[in-house]
């Protein structure tokens, strides 16, 4: 079953606001450390609990993307990038690197790491032809 992008955002800014009513946010780099750790423990991770800081000390390290086909491929993540933050607002994007040659659509696809367990990610593909591909995810959020 695919997901829609439209449905995708519904999706997580409902989890979003409900988390945020349970959850209390790392303000920290530490805590969003503590947390990337804890979250490693558990099978299925929740996104909306990862952070900047959660991806800055992943960068480089490589995560599996499972397909619905059942096909998975692994991924590089390239570049966490701070796209402007404040007290109630958080925004940042991930790129990350596949093969030459290797070619996921945009969509929603399920990722894993050993640190932070699978989760859900929308990305979308981006790069020259006939080089690496790199995918990209953007993360625009409330932080209330």
């Amino acid at each position: 079953m695919s997901i829609s992008r439209r449905h995708f955002l519904l999706f997580s800014g409902t989890a979003l606001v409900t988390a945020g009513a349970s959850f209390s946010i790392p303000k920290t780099k530490r805590q969003h450390q503590i947390l990337a750790k804890t979250l490693g423990t558990q099978t299925d991770a929740a996104l909306s609990q990862m952070h900047y800081s959660t991806f800055e000390a992943l960068k480089n390290q490589t995560f599996q993307v499972f397909t619905n086909q059942g096909k998975h491929f692994r991924l590089q993540l390239d570049q966490v990038k701070d796209q402007g933050q404040s007290d109630l607002l958080e925004q940042f994007s991930l790129t990350f690197r596949g093969k030459k040659g290797q070619s996921l659509d945009q969509g929603t696809y399920r990722f894993e790491h050993p640190h932070l367990g699978q989760f859900s990610l929308f990305i979308v593909p981006s790069g020259q032809p006939n080089q690496n591909t790199y995918y990209q995810a953007a993360f625009s959020r409330l932080m209330a």
